[in-house]
C-alpha cells in the first residue's frame, strides 16, 4: 500500500476530453484537467480565474441578435461596433457608447440580422470595408469619433466579364430534352439577330446554342444540356456571351477620348442595359457611357485601342459588372501587397479579384504589373465557394472544401501575370473570419467543431494544417460560430459556441501551450471581440440574459479588476448602504463586494440593493464559480499502474499566487457532505473590517476518502475575489 507524493506542475494541455481520460501514457495528460471552468491558462502553466465583465449597455433590440465587429486605426486608437437588425451603434475602447444629442450615436445599415451574421470586412487607415454576397460591398469612414459614414464602396471600376444579358420576362422552350431544332419563345421582344451563336442558360440546369433567328421573340436553339422544365421564369434564363456582329470605333485615342461603337447599319446588337459596360476592342478598352440605338452606342475611351478598324464577331468582347443584384457580391475580401482583394461572389464562387496596385477601388483589368486581375482557382473536382481570406506571406484563401495559397512567385509581387496559386490542405473552413497568431492562421474547419493552425513547414517545403483540438474536442463539440484573438496580457483565442458558452484557447507554439477552457455565466454568449488598449488587449462580448422574466442583450467587457459578471462599481465620499444603478439587473440575485470585502449575495429591488453596513466603494454583479477538477492521478507502483486501484488523497498543498479564497471538494458522496474551505485568515490582531489576505505560495489541507479507480479532488472558487493555481502537490495512497 505505497503512499505517493506527486506534483502537478502546470495546466498546459488545458481540460481534456473525456474521450482521453484513459490515456495515462500522453504526456499532455500529466499537464491537464479534467474541468477547468471559468479559469484561463496562462502562458507560465497555471490556471487562473477569469476575468469578470462589467455592463457597458443594452443592445438596441432584445429581439434580434446583434454581433460586435473591431475598428482599428491603430493601437491608440479603436473602437467597438455594434451591428444588428439594420443599424450600427459605437463603442471607444475601453469606454462607453458613443451618444450625440444624449441618445446612442447610430447609423443606418443594410444589413439583416441573419446577414450581420456572416458579415466579412477588411480595414484600411480609416475605413472599414464589409462583404455579403447578397448586399453591394459597403464603406464604413470615420471622420471624428461621433461622426461616421456607411456608404456604397466608392468603386470607380469594378471587375468586368463577359456577363451576358439576363432578361426581365420569361422563355418557353418547346423541348427541354438534348436535341437541336427546338424553339425558345419569350415573353417580349428580346432576341436580335446576332444573338445567333450565343448560349442560353439556365439557374439550376440546362445550357442550349441559339441557331437560327426568327424573330424578337423566337430563336431556334440546339439542347446542349436538358432544362429542369420548358418554362423558365423572369430573371432567371441568361444569354451568354458577347452578340455576334462586326462593330467599329470611331476613335482611336487618347484616353479618355469620347468613341462611337457602331454595328453598322440596319444590324441590331446593342442594348440600353449595356450601358456602363466595357468592351474589349482592338487591343483598348471603352466603357459605354450612353445607349444611342440598338445600331449604335457612345463610350470613352480607357485603354488607348491600336486601330480604328472594324473589329468582326469574336474578336471583340462585351463586358459587364461581375458584382450586381442578379450575380451577387463578393462574400469576403483582404488587402494584400497594397491591393484590395475581393472573392467569392454566387456566380463565380471560386474566382478572386485584385485591385490596381494603391488603387484599391480600381479594378480596372490589364497585363501590366500594376493592373488588376481575376484569377480562378485550380480544378480540385469539387467547386467550393471561397468563404474567407487572410493575408501573411502569401494571401490563403479558404473555401469549403480546401484551402489555398495565392501568390506571384519567390521574392515576387503578385501580378495579373504570375499567380501561383496552389490547393494546401483539403480540410475545409466554415464562414468565421480566421485569425493569425504568430506565423500561424487559426481557422475554424467547415463543421464548426474544429480549430486548425496552418502554417509553413520548412522541413518539407509544405504548408501545415494540425487540430488544436484533437484532446479538447468536447470543448468545441456543440459548434463554434465566432472567433477572435487577444495578443496581450496572454495569448488567448476566444470563441463562441453555438449553445451559448465561451471557450478559450491559451496558445503559444514556442511554449508548447495549447489549453482550453470554457466559460460560462448566468446568461448565453452571442458574440465576442476584441480590441487593442495601452495596456494589450480586451476582450467584448454581447451576452443574452434573462432579467425579470424579460430576454435582455447587452454589451459586456471583460475586466482583470472584475470579479462578477454583467458589473458595476460604485464609490461613495460619504460611506453608505444603499447602492444604486442597477436597473439593468433587476430582479437578479447579485454578489456585492463592498470596500474590497464579500458580504454576501442580496437581490435587485427598483434598480438597487441594500447592504448590511455602509460602504465607500463597491462591486456588484452576477455571480460565477471558477473550478479546477483534477484527473485520476497516475504513476507507476512496484506492483504496476495506480490505475483501477483504491485510491485515498491524504493531503493536498496548492501552490497560490495572489489568491484569496479557496474550497477543497474531494468528491464524498455523503450527501451531507460540505467542501473543506482553505483558511485564508489566520488569528491576530487588526483582522476585523480588513479584505481578506491575499496569499502567495503552498497552503496545506488534510482531506481523507478511499474510492475505486478515482481520486477525485475539484479546487473552486465562488467568491468574486482572486483565484490563481500555479501548481498542486498531493499525498495519496494506491491500495491494490
Amino acid at each position: 500500500m505505497p503512499r505517493i507524493t506527486i506534483d502537478q506542475t502546470n495546466f498546459t494541455a488545458g481540460e481534456i476530453s473525456p474521450k482521453v481520460f484513459g490515456r495515462v501514457d500522453v504526456s499532455r495528460y500529466q499537464n491537464g484537467a479534467e474541468s477547468l471552468e471559468n479559469c484561463v491558462v496562462n502562458i507560465h502553466g497555471g490556471a487562473q480565474r477569469r476575468d469578470g465583465t462589467l455592463f457597458v449597455a443594452a443592445a438596441k433590440y432584445t429581439t434580434h441578435k446583434s454581433r460586435l465587429i473591431p475598428f482599428v486605426f491603430s493601437r491608440t486608437q479603436a473602437y467597438m461596433l455594434e451591428f444588428g437588425h439594420l443599424y450600427v451603434r459605437f463603442y471607444l475602447a475601453s469606454g462607453g457608447q458613443i451618444v450625440s444629442g444624449g441618445v446612442p450615436y447610430e447609423l443606418p445599415s443594410p444589413y439583416t440580422e441573419d446577414q450581420v451574421q456572416v458579415l466579412d470586412f477588411a480595414q484600411g487607415a480609416d475605413t472599414l470595408l464589409i462583404f455579403h454576397e447578397n448586399v453591394p460591398t459597403y464603406s464604413l469612414r470615420r471622420l471624428a469619433s461621433d461622426s461616421w459614414t456607411l456608404q456604397p464602396a466608392p468603386f470607380s471600376v469594378i471587375p468586368f466579364d463577359e456577363t451576358g444579358h439576363r432578361f426581365a420576362t420569361t422563355l418557353t422552350l418547346s423541348d427541354k430534352t438534348i436535341g437541336p431544332g427546338r424553339t425558345a419563345t419569350a415573353g417580349t421582344g428580346v432576341f436580335f439577330a446576332t444573338d445567333v451563336g450565343r448560349r442560353i442558360t439556365a439557374q439550376g440546369s440546362g445550357l442550349a446554342m441559339i441557331t437560327a433567328y426568327t424573330n424578337a421573340t423566337t430563336v431556334t436553339i440546339e439542347v446542349q444540356e436538358g432544362f429542369g422544365s420548358t418554362a423558365l421564369s423572369a430573371n432567371a434564363w441568361l444569354l451568354e456571351d458577347t452578340p455576334q456582329g462586326s462593330i467599329t470605333p470611331s476613335a482611336q485615342k487618347p484616353v479618355g477620348t469620347p468613341v462611337n461603337l457602331d454595328f453598322g447599319a440596319g444590324v441590331s446588337g446593342w442594348r440600353p442595359e449595356d450601358v456602363g459596360k466595357f468592351v474589349d476592342i482592338n487591343g483598348g478598352l471603352v466603357q459605354i457611357t450612353s445607349f444611342t440605338s440598338n445600331t449604335s452606342v457612345a463610350g470613352v475611351i480607357k485603354k488607348e485601342l491600336t486601330a480604328t478598324v472594324a473589329a468582326p464577331a469574336n474578336s471583340w468582347v462585351l463586358n459587364g459588372p461581375v458584382w450586381n443584384a442578379n450575380d451577387g457580391y463578393p462574400r469576403c475580401g483582404a488587402f494584400y501587397e497594397q491591393r484590395l482583394i475581393a472573392a467569392g461572389s454566387p456566380r463565380y464562387p471560386q474566382t478572386i479579384w485584385g485591385s490596381r496596385t494603391a488603387i484599391y477601388f480600381d479594378f480596372t483589368q490589364g497585363t501590366d504589373d500594376d493592373e488588376g486581375f481575376s484569377f480562378t482557382l485550380p480544378a480540385t473536382g469539387e467547386i467550393n465557394p471561397i468563404n474567407r481570406m487572410t493575408s501573411s506571406n502569401v494571401l490563403i484563401p479558404f473555401t469549403n472544401g480546401a484551402e489555398f495559397t495565392l501568390y506571384g512567385g519567390v521574392e515576387k509581387p503578385l501580378t495579373p501575370t504570375n499567380p501561383q496559386c496552389k490547393a494546401r490542405s483539403a480540410f475545409g473552413t466554415s464562414d468565421i473570419k480566421p485569425v493569425k497568431i504568430g506565423t500561424e492562421i487559426l481557422f475554424v474547419q467547415r463543421a464548426g467543431k474544429k480549430v486548425r493552425a496552418v502554417s509553413y513547414d520548412p522541413d518539407t517545403y509544405s504548408y501545415k494544417a494540425p487540430d488544436l483540438t484533437v484532446l479538447a474536442e468536447h470543448i468545441t463539440r456543440a459548434g463554434l460560430k465566432e472567433i477572435a484573438y487577444q495578443q496581450e496580457p496572454r495569448s488567448v483565442l476566444w470563441g463562441v459556441r453555438n449553445d451559448g458558452v465561451m471557450t478559450t484557447l491559451t496558445f503559444d507554439r514556442d511554449e508548447g501551450v495549447t489549453a482550453w477552457t470554457p466559460q460560462t455565466t448566468d446568461g448565453l454568449y452571442e458574440s465576442v471581440a476584441t480590441l487593442p488598449n495601452p495596456d494589450g488587449n480586451e476582450t467584448w462580448a454581447i451576452v443574452q440574459r434573462t432579467i425579470n422574466g424579460a430576454t435582455k442583450r447587452y454589451i459586456e467587457r471583460f475586466d482583470p479588476t472584475y470579479y462578477t459578471d454583467c458589473a458595476i462599481k460604485g464609490t461613495s465620499a460619504l460611506p453608505t448602504d444603499v447602492w444604486a444603478g442597477l436597473a439593468h439587473l433587476e430582479g437578479k440575485t447579485v454578489q456585492v463586494k463592498a470596500d474590497g470585502t464579500y458580504v454576501g449575495e442580496f437581490t435587485v429591488i427598483g434598480g438597487s440593493v441594500t447592504l448590511p453596513r455602509t460602504a465607500s466603494a463597491v462591486e456588484i454583479g452576477l455571480k460565477f464559480e471558477s473550478r479546477i477538477k483534477f484527473l485520476r492521478p497516475e504513476i507507476q507502483t512496484g506492483e504496476g499502474s495506480a490505475q483501477g486501484n483504491a485510491m485515498s488523497t491524504s493531503e493536498v498543498t496548492p501552490l497560490f499566487l495572489g489568491t484569496t479564497g479557496c474550497l477543497v471538494d474531494t468528491g464524498d458522496l455523503d450527501p451531507n457532505y460540505v467542501e473543506i474551505e482553505i483558511p485564508f485568515r489566520h488569528f491576530g490582531e487588526g483582522l476585523l473590517d480588513l479584505p481578506p489576505d491575499v496569499v502567495d505560495g503552498f497552503d496545506t489541507i488534510g482531506v481523507l476518502g478511499w474510492q475505486r479507480g478515482e481520486a477525485p479532488l475539484t479546487l473552486l472558487q465562488d467568491q468574486p475575489y482572486p483565484f490563481h493555481v500555479l501548481a498542486l502537490v498531493r499525498k495519496f495512497t494506491v491500495n491494490s
